[in-house]
């Protein structure tokens, strides 16, 4: 690592000489290789000035008084440095000589006023390309930023500039360490950051991208979904309460379709249409991806939606009562303990159960799941597939009868 090498330097203009004699004192800064020069507006005897010592010899009154202010100046250079480095600013010899001058604008380009404009543009685009789901993402990581540069740079805000490959690993770490925040979701926090760093590239406010460098993985994670054992458990429990009667309709109205919370939360009847066959399938684009999923409505399902035809909800044209998302996963919690069911059941569980149990499981192709998941590539839906021990079993029997001794 290269040592920064920061020096002030006084020398007297010779071909500049004034009526009195004395001679202009200049000042130089040198940081590193780098010089920036300005006139102190203050002149000296040359008889009187050592330039060795860059200091006015004697203790006169006029030689102290210009020895106090070249060491005053010195002071603020310094100070002016600092400031640089606290505000974001590139610290340059030239930068540290305007800051002092007063002639440093105080408008820089800082990653918080770039982060701002970008969710203030995608705040007025909600609807028209975005989610408010998506918004509030940015919401959070730019709140986690926040608090990134009072811990680590005891700063507001930060030059653009400053954003750099420590600067990244430095926040993934606050995030782990500090915020005590999973692997996977500080990636995701991260990879929104990625977003705005391009955006800032592409300004022309940054001349590299420092995330080139820096290697973002996923942790592997299980994700829990009901075996066809459990889910038969959950379809045979009758509760005695009806919110939880309420919840556990609409949680096997998700397995039996794979619909996400927000999109069974605003399923409507302008969702469902009839096949020329008859066949009820509902139609509906995925507030997440824009995707459309396409899903022939089980009669199961259907059932359930019959269930709530006369239910308040229906003035609204809503299908279903569902409550928030957080009410919704607490139920859940309640229904499997009551059930005897030791995974953590979610709306998101169910969407997996719909891919493996449902479907997969009983033949049903990738590319099915893939259309009804409103999944935008195959890949994605790999992600939900799980191999269940009763196929690799029918897949050996197979195998079984082939082989012969």
């Amino acid at each position: 690592m290269t040592k920064t090498t920061f020096k002030v330097t006084y020398f007297l203009r010779k071909d500049k000489p004034l009526r009195t004699g004395e001679l202009p004192i200049n000042i130089r800064i040198t940081l590193n290789t780098e010089r920036a020069t300005f006139n102190s507006k203050y002149s000296v005897k040359p008889e009187i000035w050592n330039q060795k010592t860059n200091r006015a010899i004697g203790k006169t009154t006029y030689a102290t008084s210009i020895n106090k202010y070249l060491d005053n100046v010195y002071i603020k250079l310094c100070d002016s440095l600092r400031d640089l480095e606290e505000r974001g600013i590139e610290v340059t010899a030239e930068n540290i000589k305007n800051n002092y001058l007063g002639f440093m604008e105080h408008t820089q380009i800082t990653i918080l006023g770039v982060y701002q404009e970008h969710n203030n543009k995608m705040k007025a685009l909600i609807g028209k390309g975005y989610a408010l789901s998506s918004l509030e993402k940015h919401y959070s990581t730019i709140g986690h930023l926040k608090e990134f540069l009072k811990w680590k740079y005891k700063a507001d805000d930060l030059s653009i500039e400053r954003v750099d490959y420590n600067f990244i690993s430095e926040f993934q770490f606050y995030l782990k360490s500090e915020r005590n925040i999973s692997n996977n979701t500080s990636i995701k926090y991260l990879r929104n950051l990625g977003k705005i760093v391009r955006i800032a590239i592409n300004a022309n406010y940054l001349k590299q991208n420092p995330f080139v460098t820096i290697k973002l993985s996923y942790d592997e994670i299980e994700r829990p979904f009901l075996d066809i054992t459990e889910l038969q458990r959950i379809i045979q429990f009758q509760p005695k309460v009806k919110r939880l009667e309420q919840i556990k309709d609409v949680f096997l109205f998700c397995c039996l379709t794979g619909l996400a919370f927000v999109d069974t939360k605003t399923l409507t009847e302008d969702c469902l249409f009839t096949s020329p066959t008859g066949e009820i399938w509902i139609k509906k684009q995925r507030q997440k991806t824009k995707k459309w999923s396409h899903i022939p409505l089980l009669p199961q399902a259907k059932f359930i939606l019959d269930k709530y035809e006369h239910h308040a909800i229906r003035e609204k044209r809503l299908l279903l009562p569902m409550p928030t998302n957080q009410k919704m996963n607490a139920y859940l919690k309640e229904i499997a303990d009551l059930c005897g069911i030791n995974k953590n059941l979610t709306t998101h569980c169910a969407r997996h159960t719909f891919a493996t149990t449902v479907t997969l499981a009983n033949k049903v192709s990738m590319e099915s799941v893939s259309k009804m998941l409103g999944h935008s590539s195959i890949m994605m839906t790999k992600v939900y597939a799980r191999i269940l021990d009763v196929s690799v079993a029918e897949e050996m029997k197979e195998v079984e009868g082939l082989l012969k001794f």
